[in-house]
């Protein structure tokens, strides 16, 4: 057994703590009565600092049936794709959340210093991690993209231009199409989508990739025509790791990817 083991008092052990004076030695039996229902020695080390070699004495009750380790608790399997697929397809029927007013004010805040051009507002916003992302698919591997866009040339001119900066991509552009990309392995490292997509609104998509556990970590680039303040602030409450205009350069597209997966 180790500091850590759980343990749980057997009928033989409430016996003895109601027992008196029982079979125990007075140090014994109140060790005992504080196992209770549930106690490790690393818990009991806290309530009792000055006490001996607790773990010794939890063994020693637990070979004289006063007390019995806990079944290991079973460990949730960590989704596979297929499933992190499966559930989002579920998601499609439901509106996400809508930001909180902290959000809201958040994203103000982040488009607050924007340049206003004569042809509206020209965003490059992009969030980049204190440290490196590692590749879902294990260190060493290319790091995955996965593109929503429902304009077919410039998801294909996106692709080559990520595919040419050194990453493995996906392409999607319907629902299906995304059900299908999510249920491969690994999972996308980043995901650069646009806000206007044939058969989902893409905001209400990004806010449902927030709220799913597997995904909700995932920086998201939106990329769109649409230079609003409105749909700025809107993608951002949402999520969105960044917001960029179209049309984007492949290099400076490539460049803000790797600031949001924190390479170089």
């Amino acid at each position: 057994m180790t500091a850590k083991t759980v343990y749980r008092t057997t009928t033989k052990g409430t016996a003895e703590v109601a027992a008196k004076p029982g079979a125990l030695k007075p140090g014994m039996k109140g060790l005992l009565a504080a196992v209770g229902v549930k106690a490790s020695a690393e818990s009991l080390r806290i309530k009792f600092p000055k006490a001996g070699d607790i773990e010794a004495a939890l063994t020693q009750l637990a070979r004289d049936g006063y007390v019995e380790p806990l079944p290991a608790e079973p460990v949730a399997a960590k989704p596979k794709p297929a499933a992190v697929a499966g559930s989002l397809e579920n998601l499609f029927n439901e509106k996400p959340k809508e930001p909180t007013i902290h959000q809201l004010k958040m994203a103000e805040g982040t488009i607050s210093g924007a340049r206003r051009l004569k042809a509206g507002y020209q965003i490059s916003i992009v969030n980049r991690p204190g440290r490196p992302l590692v590749p879902r698919g294990g260190s060493g591997q290319k790091h995955v993209v996965l593109v929503i866009d429902g304009h077919e040339a410039e998801a294909l001119e996106t692709a080559r231009g990520m595919m040419l900066g050194g990453f493995d991509v996906r392409g999607a552009g319907t629902k299906v199409e995304i059900v299908a990309a999510l249920g491969k392995q690994p999972l996308p490292d980043l995901i650069i989508m646009d806000v206007d997509l044939p058969d989902a609104v893409g905001l209400d998509l990004l806010g449902k990739f927030r709220e799913h556990d597997e995904l909700k970590e995932t920086p998201i680039i939106v990329v769109t025509a649409r230079a609003e303040r409105d749909d700025i602030v809107a993608a951002l409450a949402y999520g969105a790791t960044g917001y960029l205009n179209k049309p984007i350069k492949a290099d400076a597209l490539l460049r803000h990817v790797k600031d949001a997966l924190g390479i170089p």
